[in-house]
């Protein structure tokens, strides 16, 4: 395998890893073992969030270094563990380039669980955290409809490539209104707990864990990179909750 294809493989493997939602320390391991499995003397790997620095050298060759930007970011981890797999099938079998490439191009494109289960998810995660923490029955449908809303709001948005920021502040103003408005039509009393409930489904728990992980493992960059980032999406919740709160206030007669 030439350079050019060998780093070619670990890039594509890296990003995948990385634009679905992997740690920093598990993508940078994984493009070096990729590489020194393919036949690299050498490879350094640099990642943060939204970058993939690699450079391998070959026996005799000149170091090859290539850079990838990582525009878009989503949590799919069927696509992590199927990247693992093949990572360490890798490391014990010998295999080709076009093999590898044909199985990268299958993972990239695995499809995803069918549309109406994601709403279904989002709908029963905001009904169940309002159970959770103590609402009635007719508070979890209340938050059944509100994961409903957000799902389809998070997908329109997300076709015209709106800010994660904003998409979290409507996220909120969403879960608010209604809630605001269920109480002041007298469905139920429990404002606060279907609030917290539905905006569950918004809080960046995964982004949270990792930075918490990267930190750990010595990825400081990284890890206060998605840090703070997490702590901004929950700004950004907090801020699109508040707006009805203090708007609405005299209609449900606080």
């Amino acid at each position: 395998m030439t350079i050019t294809q060998l780093s070619h493989v670990a890039m594509e493997m890296g990003v995948i890893l990385l634009s679905n939602g992997a740690e920093t320390y598990r993508v940078e391991e994984s493009m070096h073992r990729i590489s020194i499995a393919l036949g690299a003397k050498e490879a350094e790997i640099f990642v943060v969030p939204t970058t993939i620095i690699l450079s391998v050298t070959l026996e005799g060759e000149v170091p090859l270094t290539r850079t990838q930007r990582i525009h878009t970011r989503k949590i799919d981890l069927t696509k992590v563990s199927e990247i693992n797999h093949l990572s360490r099938q890798i490391c014990y079998e010998p295999t080709n380039y076009k093999d590898l490439i044909a199985e990268i191009r299958r993972i990239d494109t695995i499809p995803s669980y069918p549309y109406y289960l994601h709403v279904l998810a989002f709908a029963f995660i905001s009904q169940m955290f309002t159970l959770f923490f103590g609402g009635s029955l007719v508070d979890s449908g209340i938050g059944f409809l509100i994961g409903i809303g957000i799902k389809l709001q998070m997908d329109i948005m997300g076709r015209f490539e709106a800010n994660v920021f904003f998409t979290n502040i409507v996220g909120g103003l969403i879960a608010s209104t209604v809630a605001v408005t269920a109480t002041g039509l007298g469905l139920t009393t429990n404002m606060n707990t279907i609030i917290i409930g539905s905006i569950m489904t918004l809080v960046p728990g995964l982004a949270i864990t990792n930075s918490i992980r990267d930190i750990i493992a010595g990825d400081y960059l990284s890890g206060l990179t998605k840090g703070i980032e997490a702590l901004l999406i929950g700004a950004a919740i907090a801020a699109g909750v508040a707006v009805p709160l203090s708007l609405l206030r005299p209609f449900w007669g606080g």
